[in-house]
Parts: C-alpha cells; sequence; structure tokens
C-alpha cells in the first residue's frame, strides 16, 4: 500500500512493515541469546541455581498445586491440600494469574523442579532483554550501546542472585516493570496506540505480580510523565493517558481488593523504623555501583556478615562517563531526556533509602535493581550523547578511582583475602583493556563491550557462585520415601520443621509437602488466618514451637481436641523434642504412638472418620456423604433431627458461603476454622453446599469491567482521532 502526501513523497508502508519485522526478529533473537548465555552460565556455574528458599519452600510447591487445579478447569483461589497459606488471593504475591506463573504451574506438573526453575529465568530474561532493546530504540541508542544496555540489565546481581534463584514473584514483577517502563519511553518519543497498549498489559501484570516496591515507582514515573506532558502542553496526550491509567487502576480492584478487605484476619506488621537495618542497601556500594567485585558487609539471614554480591553494581559505564565526558554537563540541563532520566534516578535513590521496615514497603534493597537500571540508562544515554575525551590525567583519575575501590574492597572483607584480590587484579586488567579499546576506537563497540560484561557476570559468579550460604538451599530430589505417610482422609501435621537432606517424608518443611502430593497442615504464609495462628504456634519462616502447638490443639472444643477440628491424622516430631507432658497431651486426644524405622522421629496415628472437609457436627447432625469435592466447592448430604451446627478443617476467609437446599446459612470463625451455625433440624437427605468466591469481587468486578470499557474507548476514539 502506498499513500502520496501532499509533498508529493511516496510512501511505502508495505517497506516499512517489512522492516519493522525484521528488526523485531533481530531483537528477539539477540534476546534468546542474551537469556539462553546467562542461564547456560549460571546453570554450570550449579545445576541448582535458580532453585533456592523461597522458590522451594513457597513458590514452586504452591505453583504445582495451581497447575493441578488449572488442568481441572477450576480457579486456584484455595489450595485445599494444606492449611497455612491456602487462599492466594490473601498471598496475593504467588500472582496466581500472571501468564508466566500459569504456564510454569502446569510445566511443574511433568519436568523436573531445577527444569521449571530454569525455564522460568529464561523467560524473565527473555523479556527483560527484548524490552530493554525497546529502550535503547526509544532514546536513539545506536546499536552497540543498545544492546550493551540490554546486557547490562541482564545481568544485574539482585536479579540474578536473589530474584531468579529464590523469590520468583520479584523476578517476574521486575521483568514487567521493565516493560511498563520502555512503555514510558516510547510514549514519551511518539504517542502511539501500539505503545498505549502495551503500556496497558505491561502494567495490568505489574499489578497482577503484587511487588509493592516496583508499583511505587511506576507511580512516580506516571507523575513525572504526566508533568512533562504538561510543560509541552500535549494535554490531548494526558488526557488520553490518564484516561487509560484510570482504567487500569480499576481493572486491578480485583488483584488487591481480598487482601484489603481481610485486614483484620491477617497477620501483618505496618511498623516504621529501620529495625537493626535488616536487608538495608550499604551507601558505600551505591558508591562503588560500577565495581562488580566490591564488597561490604550487611544484616541479612544469618546476621550481619560479609555479603558476596555486589548489591547496588549497575556498570563501569557510569565511571567512564564522568572521567571522560567533555561536554555532557552543558547538554545536561537543555536535553529533555536525561533531565527524564535524572528525575528517575534520584527518586531511586530515594526510595532505596527507606526505613527497613514500612508495611509492604519494608526491605528497601529491593529498589537496588531499580536504582541499578535507572543509573544504567543515565550512563548508557550519557555516553551516547556526549563527546569523550582522553587524556593523561583523565585517565590517570580513572585508574586511581578504579584502584581505590578494589583497595577498598580488600581491605572491606573479612576471609577469601586473597580470592578478592585476584578477582580486583583481573577487574582492573579488563577496565584497562575495555577503556583502551574505547579510547583507540574513538567509541563503545559492541564486541569488546560485550565481552567486558560477560566477564564482569563471570567474576561475580567466580566469587559466588551461588546465592548458597545466604539463602537456604534445602536439597529437594525429585522423590523422596513416602512410606511414614499414614494420611487417610485428613491431614498430616509436621512439627519436625524438617531436615537438610530431604530423604523422607518427616524431612520436609514448609510447603514442600504439596510437591510430593501430601495432604499437610503445613505450608507457607506471608500473611496468614490470625486465628489458626493462635493454634499454630509459627515463625515467619515457617518452623513450628512444637510445645506450644500441642498444646493448643490438644484443648477441649466441647468433647474433641482441636486436633480433631483440623482434621489431622497423623503427627510427626523430633523425639528429643517430645516431652512427657506432650505425649500424654497427644494420647489423650486419641493417637496412638507410631515408631517408623527413623529411631529419631515419633509419629502419632490417629484414623479420623470425617468425610470430606467436616471435621465435626453438633448432636442431632448426620452427614451420610460428599457429593462435590473441589477446590472452591463442595456438596454434602445431611439429616438432622435437632439444631446445630458444624465445623469444617477449612480456614475461614469472607468468600465462604453455604446453603442447605438453596437457603442461605451463616458462616462464622470457630478459631479460624469454618463454622456453620444454625442447622435447622428436621433436615431429610439435604445438600449442603459451600464454595468460595472473592467476597469483594461483588464490587470489583464491576469496577474492572467499566475499567476495561474505559481502556477499550479510549483507545478506539484514539484511533478515529488519528484517522
Amino acid at each position: 500500500m502506498k499513500l502520496i502526501l501532499k509533498n508529493k513523497k511516496n510512501i511505502d508502508f508495505t517497506k516499512i512493515e517489512e522492516i519493522w519485522n525484521k528488526k523485531n526478529i533481530q531483537n528477539v533473537v539477540y534476546s534468546i541469546f542474551i537469556a539462553t548465555i546467562i542461564v547456560f552460565i549460571c546453570n554450570f556455574s550449579n545445576s541448582n541455581f535458580f532453585f533456592f528458599d523461597d522458590a522451594q519452600n513457597e513458590f514452586l510447591p504452591y505453583l504445582k498445586e495451581s497447575g493441578r487445579i488449572w488442568l481441572k478447569g477450576e480457579i486456584p483461589f484455595i489450595i485445599k491440600n494444606t492449611i497455612i497459606g491456602q487462599n492466594q488471593l490473601i498471598e496475593f504475591h504467588r500472582a496466581i494469574f500472571l501468564p508466566q506463573n500459569i504456564l510454569i504451574s502446569i510445566l511443574s506438573n511433568v519436568l523436573s523442579f531445577e527444569t521449571v526453575a530454569s525455564i522460568l529465568a529464561f523467560i524473565n530474561l527473555l523479556i527483560i532483554s527484548f524490552f530493554s532493546l525497546k529502550i535503547g530504540e526509544a532514546l536513539d541508542l545506536k546499536e552497540g550501546l543498545k544492546k550493551l544496555l540490554t546486557f547490562l540489565f541482564a545481568i544485574n546481581p539482585i536479579f540474578i542472585y536473589m530474584y531468579s534463584s529464590s523469590w520468583w514473584n520479584e523476578a517476574s514483577a521486575q521483568t514487567w516493570f521493565v516493560v511498563a517502563l520502555a512503555s514510558i519511553f516510547l510514549l514519551r518519543k511518539n504517542f502511539r496506540k501500539k505503545y498505549l497498549i502495551l503500556n496497558v498489559v505491561s502494567v495490568l501484570f505489574l499489578f497482577v505480580a503484587g511487588w509493592s516496591q516496583a508499583l511505587l515507582f511506576y507511580f512516580f514515573l506516571v507523575i513525572f510523565f504526566a508533568i512533562e506532558k504538561i510543560k509541552e502542553k500535549e494535554y490531548r496526550e494526558l488526557g488520553i493517558f490518564s484516561l487509560i491509567f484510570i482504567g487500569i487502576i480499576l481493572v486491578v480492584s480485583t488483584v488487591f481488593s481480598e487482601y484489603f478487605l481481610s485486614l483484620k484476619l491477617v497477620n501483618i506488621g505496618f511498623g516504621f523504623g529501620n529495625f537493626e537495618n535488616f536487608l538495608s542497601p550499604d551507601l558505600n556500594q551505591m558508591i562503588m555501583t560500577f565495581n562488580p567485585v566490591y564488597y561490604t558487609f550487611m544484616n541479612r539471614y544469618g546476621g550481619y556478615l560479609i555479603t558476596y554480591i555486589p548489591m547496588a553494581f549497575s556498570s563501569i559505564y557510569i565511571l567512564i562517563l564522568l572521567c571522560y565526558q567533555k561536554n555532557f554537563w552543558k547538554k545536561f540541563f537543555k536535553n529533555k531526556n536525561i533531565k527524564f532520566i535524572s528525575l528517575l534516578l534520584l527518586i531511586s535513590f530515594i526510595l532505596s533509602q527507606l526505613p527497613a521496615q514500612l508495611g509492604l514497603m519494608r526491605l528497601p534493597f529491593k529498589f537496588l535493581p531499580i536504582f541499578s537500571e535507572m543509573l544504567i540508562i543515565f550512563s548508557i544515554y550519557g555516553l551516547e550523547i556526549s563527546e569523550l575525551e582522553f587524556t593523561k590525567i583523565r585517565n590517570n583519575i580513572f585508574l586511581g578511582i578504579i584502584l581505590m575501590s578494589c583497595i577498598l574492597s580488600f581491605f572491606s572483607v573479612e576471609g577469601d583475602h586473597m580470592k578478592v584480590f585476584k578477582i580486583n587484579i583481573i577487574f582492573v586488567i579488563l577496565s584497562i583493556f575495555q577503556i583502551y579499546s574505547i579510547s583507540k576506537d574513538k567509541e563503545i563497540r559492541f564486541l569488546s563491550s560485550s565481552i567486558y560484561t560477560l566477564f564482569m557476570l563471570l567474576l561475580m559468579l567466580f566469587m559466588q557462585p551461588t546465592v548458597d550460604g545466604i539463602l537456604p538451599n534445602q536439597q529437594l530430589k525429585k522423590s523422596i520415601n513416602l512410606k511414614n505417610n499414614f494420611n487417610k482422609n485428613g491431614y498430616f501435621l509436621s512439627l519436625t520443621n524438617g531436615n537438610d537432606v530431604k530423604d523422607n517424608l518427616e524431612d520436609l518443611y514448609s510447603a514442600q509437602f504439596l510437591l510430593y502430593g501430601v495432604k499437610s497442615v503445613n505450608g507457607y504464609t506471608r500473611s496468614g488466618n490470625n486465628k489458626i495462628s493462635e493454634l499454630l504456634d509459627v515463625t515467619p519462616s515457617q518452623s513450628f514451637n512444637e510445645k506450644v502447638t500441642i498444646n493448643n490443639l490438644s484443648k477441649k472444643f466441647n468433647e474433641d481436641c482441636y486436633f480433631d477440628l483440623l482434621n489431622i491424622d497423623s503427627i510427626a516430631i523430633k523425639k528429643e523434642k517430645l516431652t512427657k507432658d506432650m505425649q500424654k497431651k497427644l494420647l489423650s486426644c486419641g493417637y496412638s504412638e507410631k515408631s517408623v524405622k527413623n529411631s529419631k522421629i515419633d509419629f502419632f496415628i490417629k484414623n479420623q472418620k470425617n468425610i470430606g472437609s467436616i471435621s465435626y457436627t453438633s448432636k442431632g447432625i448426620e452427614v451420610k456423604k460428599q457429593i462435590t469435592d473441589k477446590e472452591n466447592l463442595e456438596k454434602y448430604q445431611l439429616s438432622s433431627s435437632d439444631n446445630g451446627f458444624i465445623v469444617l478443617s477449612k480456614v475461614y476467609w469472607k468468600g465462604y458461603k453455604a446453603y442447605i437446599n438453596g437457603k442461605r446459612v451463616n458462616i462464622s470463625s470457630e478459631k479460624g476454622l469454618i463454622k456453620l451455625d444454625n442447622i435447622p433440624n428436621n433436615l431429610n437427605n439435604a445438600t449442603l453446599e459451600i464454595k468460595y468466591f472473592p467476597s469483594s469481587w461483588k464490587i470489583t468486578i464491576w469496577l474492572s469491567l467499566i475499567g476495561i470499557i474505559i481502556i477499550v474507548y479510549t483507545l478506539f476514539n484514539f484511533k478515529k482521532r488519528r484517522q
């Protein structure tokens, strides 16, 4: 198709489309290459590189169980096979509707743990690489600098070591943040419908991921973008973008609504303070952002320890810019891109200095990847617009700063001095060669800069091959011995708090039981039902206080123990932790002691004869059978000769509704468990229906629909105006 303009110039749109497609195909190929290289190198460093700590204890177990539910054609709102952390809308950080999570949840049912972890890392790296290239395009970077920016984004230490290896939700959220960032830069350059659509999709998924730090920064990004539009008097574009943003907020109201509606039911702290500066960024490391082998102490899991991960590393190019720029500062206040990027850099730095505890914004070091990315963009774009001047004085300043950072790195560690010395020497040599290459070629060439960047990744991995030693490694196996799985209809409660070697059922910990299809009380929660916490004494790391838990669960509810209300039919505990009083309480609740091959563990067994989730019925109520057994829906047939109530081994949340023959039954909480009140008498084979659907969605679904209408109408109207 050709369009002839008034100036008689012919524009061949077919040709433009061919160029666009070719360019994007090249970007995809390069992104696949970068993602493949990084995943391969990290797995070569350690085959378990992307599978540590929370990935083992929470994310993969719940993802695998979610995949099983998706494959049944149901929505995994509730995970029935666990008690702790079973409501995934309350634990919104699990992001059950995120596309890569849905894919991984399904794949985890057929592939090995490590393979699934590597696939997720690859997907996230691929997306980050592709859209960081788009940031380069939006800033009109040369091809070499654009690809260099992409490589630097992909080797961010926190993203590689912490997020991709353990905190999978942050890895996915960081991914969609980069896409959202790219959409804003593209809209700044050319306010087009396709970039608005990209913004809608990326920001929706960013909200779905539930990473509060990235969301807060995105709000600042929107504010700066809006201010820029006001200054440029582009009010129509600002209006369109504002409507799109309002629509997005309405659409994602369903993501957080159930959590905020249930605030009185959940355990979460909203403190304000530094509290020993836990996981707070070190200012020295942020100053030494150009050195990938500069290490400092950090108060982290395990105490105040030296941490061999350069948390604030961005690149050597910020130092090159500062040392060799000739006219950068003259352009600083004139170039609108530099001013915009500088504001983002400043706000990312300020946010990284927030208190260690600030409600949902706790752990400010999570802002460091954003700080590093802003600094990378600032550096690379600064080099793009600046003329570099290489003189003896400038070379000496550059070399002096590099050497000083290496000396300080050597002084800062408490051990491995020879190893630190060697890698710093290598860093100095490589940096000198890089400067020599730039000065000789009069530009930053892609090949030499890529090789240099690759070596920076290798130096980081040489010093810290994995996150092992910084975060726990549970050493999970594809299969374990389940001989001691005495479960029949109820839940297994493990009070062993796990073992380092995972050979048997009792060696598992937290939500790991879900990986092996074991129905257990154990799980993982960051919020959790506060009433259930009165029964199950669990630390934030999901370790049980055996004595308090047994004491709480052995208390009576009428004639039954709370063990029975939770439908617990088998319990494992270490013999060294079992006191005579604890043993007596277990036996008094009807459990019998059972010896197993593992001489260090005692099991207590009870044949719970409950039907489905119904664990207690008052006198005169008879549950005859279970008709339907789904994740969010259960049906039973029952009869009654008297008024009464029923208790279920299901955690109480506001979204539960109960009906008998279609008539609503009141639901209350009994120590965090569902209690059906006022069951009528004279029932004969009546149908009891218990179902879960998010209570807040009665309103927020309509808000989401309004948001979709606003977005679609705005995009359609935008298209009409363009035509």
